[in-house]
């Protein structure tokens, strides 16, 4: 009797096991619970009109991809180590924030991943990462160059000016950025948001192409110095941009990441609002 007793105990806590197994995978991550987060549902994807083909992109900042399901990616992020921000808005947010640490000299650097999300669907349609350091008049320059390095080690060198020369259709010398947009223009090699993209860069006469280092594009526009990483004639674009030295405090700003892909970011668009409230015709 007692073997029998200890032979079905046994196997009822094995059918146990599975099942509590089971019931602590299915458990909520507490974003799902996040006013700002619980509307979206962390399995949706963002499909192709005719296909059940998700929806892809190149490169990604921290593993996330425009694109992306923001609720997914923010539990990513959350178990990578980031520390949430707040979420901008609550229910009708539209940017969620982490914040990763680590020392540095006798600073603390930060790295700080924003995403900017479709408030209605919940799809990734930008990702910025921004590198601060906590004491703001320390150098910013060796992260830069330390960031810069390691993105040319991901993503492979940004646009070189061989390559812009070749574009604009000039031979030599500085690139003024408005013959740039012009000249993409002419060979249709640039999708329209990727055009409103340049054209909002282009904020002066003075906006250009300079050869930076290691003879990379840097575009000039305002105080802002950018590289550029670009894939399918401009339909996704990364920029690597930092403060001009002779700014007001460049250190402050530290350097940034922001990553478009405009064919993405339209179907998103176009997804629209769900939830709106049907026109009455009267």
């Amino acid at each position: 009797m007692v073997k029998l007793f200890v032979l079905v105990s046994s196997l009822m806590a094995m059918l146990a096991t599975p099942l509590a197994l089971a019931q602590t995978l299915q458990q909520s991550h507490p974003f799902e619970a996040l006013r700002g987060l619980e509307r979206f549902n962390k399995s949706n994807s963002l499909s192709l009109d005719d296909t059940s083909q998700t929806v892809d992109t190149l490169l990604s900042i921290k593993g996330v991809k425009v694109g992306d399901n923001v609720l997914q990616q923010a539990i990513n992020l959350d178990r990578k180590g980031g520390e949430l921000g707040n979420i901008r808005g609550g229910t009708v947010s539209d940017k969620i924030k982490f914040s990763f640490y680590q020392p540095y000299e006798n600073s603390r650097l930060e790295q700080k991943v924003e995403l900017y999300f479709d408030k209605h669907n919940g799809f990734i349609k930008q990702i910025t990462g921004t590198y601060y350091l906590q004491d703001a008049y320390m150098s910013m320059t060796p992260i830069r160059e330390q960031t810069l390095s390691a993105a040319v080690d991901k993503f492979g060198p940004p646009l070189t000016m061989q390559q812009v020369h070749d574009l604009s259709g000039q031979k030599d010398g500085d690139i003024p950025l408005d013959k740039f947009i012009n000249s993409l223009q002419e060979q249709n090699q640039i999708h329209p948001l990727g055009l409103e993209y340049f054209q909002k860069r282009n904020i002066s006469r003075s906006s250009k192409w300079v050869e930076g280092q290691q003879n990379y594009a840097l575009m000039q526009s305002g105080f802002d110095r950018c590289y550029l990483w670009n894939s399918n004639s401009f339909n996704q674009i990364l920029t690597f941009c930092f403060f001009d030295e002779t700014g007001a405090n460049p250190n402050s700003r530290g350097v940034e990441f922001d990553l478009h892909n405009f064919p993405v970011i339209q179907l998103i668009k176009d997804l629209g609002n769900p939830h709106a409230k049907l026109e009455l015709s009267l």
